[in-house]
């Protein structure tokens, strides 16, 4: 139980007046609770406020020009003029956590392979470690599935309070842009903010590629860290150098314009990688049990974080050939017609790029592409990803992905006119099958796009749907 004093500034009248929940859901209210009526994309919190009293809430805030309190009856209502901040601020102080680390890795791709790497060597050095992100809140004896890449502030301080009991020490998070903009994972003590990089997605929020930017910019500018750790490779690593020179933050890169954690050399082995790097100064060579150049780089970004986290380089080289499979990352799912079959979570240009060119190195006959864009999301990649699939891949299915209130087919003719050779089959399920009927030895196929999820979402709602049981199920 909180004092209202204990959040804001306030006058002898509401000073003593406790504070018995803070929540961003009416439904959730209680007697005592504090509701933030926050105005989201699909409804505004202030529809709510009166169920909220109903259900007992004592204390409403909303969006105001100023700051201002008044008592209407036995409910207090506080005008704040940004109430996203003031919800992650006020729910830092209701659920106070202290781990010994938190980092936050925020990119367009590889955040979710980078968080699991690094839980993963955390817990190979005797860490009680978790991580949470698209994965879900995974920790070393459990994993529940999650919905949001960065959970909501009251979410995410529910989670930390649960890590607080289970004794976790270190948590590594995703920050995605949404949960930048919408101050998500603010009032966040981070060891290690983690950059792995910058390409197309999420304009049909952003509108910009600038405000798309700026969003990922805010966790090294306004919430910072201890340390930077930054992809060298990519452009915009320039401009997060720069915020760690003016803030004073220690900086490490990776990449192979790196001179810290520089990228010398990968060589395929079977079902592992050898990957030589310059490790300040010091050449080290380790085996990576996971496929693709773009999982090397979520190593040496997760080897940075950890080793700014205390841990010793040779436990680091040592846990990454111990990696156990990110689920839906570029994941071999089985076997038929002497061909692989890959399942990955690829959904923006440059992820699907990367996912082929790692595949292609393997393919000894053709590589066999299905994917699918998402409905109400981003309409520019959909061209943009077409013709990279027809551009690298050898045989291209054009599907159905999460069509949301989207005409599905409407969809797919976007992808296909930059794919015009592509073979268009909208049902996911059928177009997987046929995929897999078409293979041959020596090929690869590769089903891009939902990688972990294991649902779709249609206009009539979300419905179970997994690719990994639909191949499964096929191969028996």
């Amino acid at each position: 139980m909180k004092r209202l004093a204990d959040f804001f500034l306030v006058d002898e009248e509401f000073k003593n007046l406790a504070v018995s929940d803070i929540v961003d859901d009416s439904r959730k209210a209680t007697f005592g609770s504090m509701f933030f009526a926050i105005n989201g994309n699909a409804s505004d919190g202030n529809v709510f406020v009166q169920d909220a009293i109903k259900n007992g809430a004592k204390f409403i805030v909303s969006c105001g020009e100023k700051f201002s309190m008044e008592k209407r009856g036995d409910v207090v209502f506080i005008s704040v003029a940004n109430p996203r901040k003031e919800l992650a601020r006020v729910c830092s102080v209701f659920w106070p956590a202290e781990f010994d680390h938190v980092i936050a890795v925020t990119g367009t791709n590889g955040k979710s392979s980078t968080v699991d790497i690094v839980r993963q060597i955390w817990i190979n050095s005797g860490i009680n470690a978790a991580s949470v992100g698209t994965l879900g809140i995974i920790t070393k004896d459990s994993e529940i599935k999650g919905s949001l890449t960065s959970p909501g502030a009251v979410a995410l301080r529910h989670i930390f309070d649960d890590f607080r009991k289970k004794n976790i020490k270190n948590v590594a998070m995703e920050a995605s842009s949404h949960g930048l903009d919408q101050h998500r994972v603010d009032d966040i003590k981070f060891s290690v903010c983690a950059f792995t990089n910058f390409t197309q997605d999420h304009l049909d929020y952003h509108k910009t590629f600038e405000n798309y930017w700026r969003a990922k910019e805010r966790l090294f500018s306004e919430l910072s860290g201890d340390f930077f750790v930054v992809n060298s490779d990519d452009i915009m690593s320039e401009k997060i150098e720069k915020i760690a020179s003016k803030k004073n933050v220690k900086y490490i890169s990776y990449g192979k314009k790196s001179d810290q954690i520089k990228l010398i050399s990968i060589r395929e082995i079977d079902q592992y990688q050898k990957v030589k790097i310059s490790f300040f100064g010091k050449e080290i060579e380790f085996d990576l049990s996971l496929a693709g150049d773009f999982q090397v780089y979520n190593s040496l970004c997760a080897m940075g974080i950890c080793y700014a986290t205390g841990i010793p380089i040779e436990t680091i080289c040592d846990s990454l050939k111990k990696l156990k499979p990110i689920n839906g990352r570029l994941e071999l799912v089985g076997w038929h017609n002497g061909a692989n079959i890959y399942i990955d979570y690829a959904h923006t240009p440059d992820a699907l790029k990367n996912a082929i060119l790692s595949l292609r190195k393997h393919a000894k006959n053709r590589l066999i592409v299905v994917f699918g864009c998402g409905g109400d999301r981003d309409k520019d990649k959909r061209h943009l990803m077409g013709k990279i699939a027809q551009e690298f891949a050898d045989v291209v299915i054009v599907t159905d992905d999460n069509p949301r209130n989207e005409d599905p087919k409407s969809i797919r003719k976007m992808i296909l006119d930059g794919c015009t050779d592509a073979k268009e089959i909208g049902d996911r399920k059928e177009a997987i099958k046929f995929a897999i009927n078409q293979l041959r030895l020596g090929d690869i196929l590769l089903v891009a796009g939902k990688g972990h999820e294991d649902y779709q979402i249609l206009a009539g709602g979300k419905i179970h749907f997994s690719d990994r049981e639909i191949i499964l199920d096929e191969i028996k």
